[in-house]
């Protein structure tokens, strides 16, 4: 697959394999992706806590036509753009990422905590993340 128009236009990104490394604009380049070339789905938002603040995010495509998977990262600090309205798909990872990370995706309308109460304090996949709340099981005096 020829890659060269996309890298003349988006020229801070880096292809590494079938992984486009970029730094920012997130849905313009998902948009020239979905336009030029053949990948129609996504099958997944990775989420990886980098450090300081940093969250690695990987978008998982794939080729329905050509069978082919390609990923896009993205380093944020704390918010990026959501894509939901490009792909519905992508609310239920934003959601996830948001509850667990802390990511925040503008443009995402229902982003919500999916897994941990509307009142936890914190983001419990982050590097940073102090586990002391009484109301984890491994916390409880009783043991339980």
């Amino acid at each position: 697959m020829d890659w060269s128009e996309f890298l003349r236009i988006f020229n801070d990104c880096e292809l590494d394999g079938n992984k486009i490394i970029i730094k920012s604009k997130l849905r313009e380049v998902i948009n020239f992706v979905i336009a030029n070339y053949t990948y129609n789905m996504l099958k997944e938002i990775i989420a990886n806590d980098k450090g300081e603040g940093k969250t690695e995010l990987i978008y998982h495509f794939y080729s329905t036509d050509d069978e082919e998977d390609m990923f896009i990262s993205i380093t944020v600090d704390g918010e990026v753009e959501s894509i939901a309205d490009i792909f519905k798909s992508a609310a239920a990872d934003e959601n996830e990422i948001y509850d667990l990370f802390g990511v925040k995706f503008i443009g995402n309308e229902n982003l919500k905590r999916l897994y941990m109460p509307e009142d936890w304090k914190g983001f419990p996949l982050r590097k940073d993340y102090i586990q002391d709340d009484t109301r984890l099981a491994w916390n409880d005096d009783n043991n339980v």
